[in-house]
């Protein structure tokens, strides 16, 4: 299983962390999501679309674009 971080801006607290969470999930290839602070840790599984990820977060009020994420 593969593994990305990325910065998230716009988060306060839990319920925005289970809100981003719950959406990731739902992406097919997103196998688990953690988010502490305003990073969100994916695993995943075969590729994952980067711009799917960033319109995702954005598309809910939340900020990403491609230069938050951290590859492992």
């Amino acid at each position: 299983m593969k593994e990305i971080k990325l910065k998230i801006d716009g988060i306060h607290c839990d319920n925005c962390r289970s809100r981003i969470t719950k959406v990731l999930s739902n992406i097919d290839e997103v196998k688990e999501v953690n988010i502490k602070e305003n990073i969100a840790t994916i695993k995943y599984e075969k590729e994952l679309d980067h711009n799917k990820i960033i319109n995702t977060i954005n598309d809910i009020g939340f900020e990403t674009k491609e230069e938050y994420f951290i590859e492992k």
